[in-house]
């Protein structure tokens, strides 16, 4: 089991690392063929402030297979965008910045904490 760290290019020395807020947080839209898994075409879509099903304590089960819309994605933070340093990661502050837009989390509590 793996973390996704999505196919955008993350800035060197980033990484999703124990993070799982896009995991968690995120709405999942249903779309064929973007928000169904790549072996059975189960779609996985979700409502914002909803686990994915599919997460575990140690990440992603079915990193292998995940849908094009997990693989595609990756944070603000990760890339490297908006200028967040390293101590601004999602996990750190609870907020997420996807496309420039910068939600925020404030009871998103640590990992051990949720599972």
């Amino acid at each position: 089991m793996r973390r996704n760290s999505g196919d955008g290019v993350p800035q060197k020395g980033r990484s999703c690392g124990a993070c799982t807020l896009c995991c968690t947080q995120l709405e999942i839209e249903s779309k064929p063929g973007y928000s169904t898994r790549l072996d059975n075409a189960e779609d996985i879509a979700k409502p914002a402030g909803r686990a994915c099903p599919y997460l575990t304590v140690e990440g992603c089960s079915i990193y292998e297979v995940r849908p094009l819309v997990c693989r595609q994605f990756a944070c603000d933070w990760l890339l490297g965008e908006k200028k967040f340093g390293p101590e601004d990661s999602p996990m750190n502050t609870g907020r997420i910045g996807v496309r420039g837009v910068t939600l925020h989390f404030y009871n998103y509590a640590s990992r051990s904490e949720r599972y």
